[in-house]
């Protein structure tokens, strides 16, 4: 079983090259222990991959609160008349997508921020 600063590394690396990290079930408890310890309660979100398959997990930036953020926004372009009701028809899901895509990345680099913090401290105590 790799340590906690060994998980923490690997994590940290999936983060940077794929947003995400994917992971056995038999690591879950110990992923687990990673995200309170490194304070990514609420940034992050633990599911199977599929359900099909019981034994592989991902942990992902939580964006479910992304999507409501996103068309706030878009809806206030239009209500300031930065959109015309043509554009917001023709460009909604396009806007949406994009906004949600960078909430997303933005969600990535604080997890990436803290992973490297905790890192930091564990190394250095």
């Amino acid at each position: 079983m790799p340590s906690i600063v060994e998980l923490a590394e690997r994590v940290l690396a999936a983060f940077k090259h794929y947003e995400c990290f994917i992971f056995e079930s038999s690591e879950l408890q110990s992923v687990r222990e990673l995200i309170a310890k490194s304070e990514l309660t609420g940034l992050v979100v633990v599911r199977r991959v599929d359900p099909r398959y019981e034994d592989i997990y991902i942990m992902a930036p939580w964006s479910l609160d992304f999507e409501k953020e996103c068309l706030s926004k878009i809806q206030q372009l239009l209500a300031d008349g930065r959109l015309s009701p043509d554009e917001y028809k023709r460009k909604r899901l396009s806007l949406l997508e994009q906004c949600v895509r960078s909430l997303e990345k933005e969600r990535s680099r604080l997890i990436i921020e803290r992973l490297e913090k905790y890192i930091k401290g564990i190394k250095g105590a």
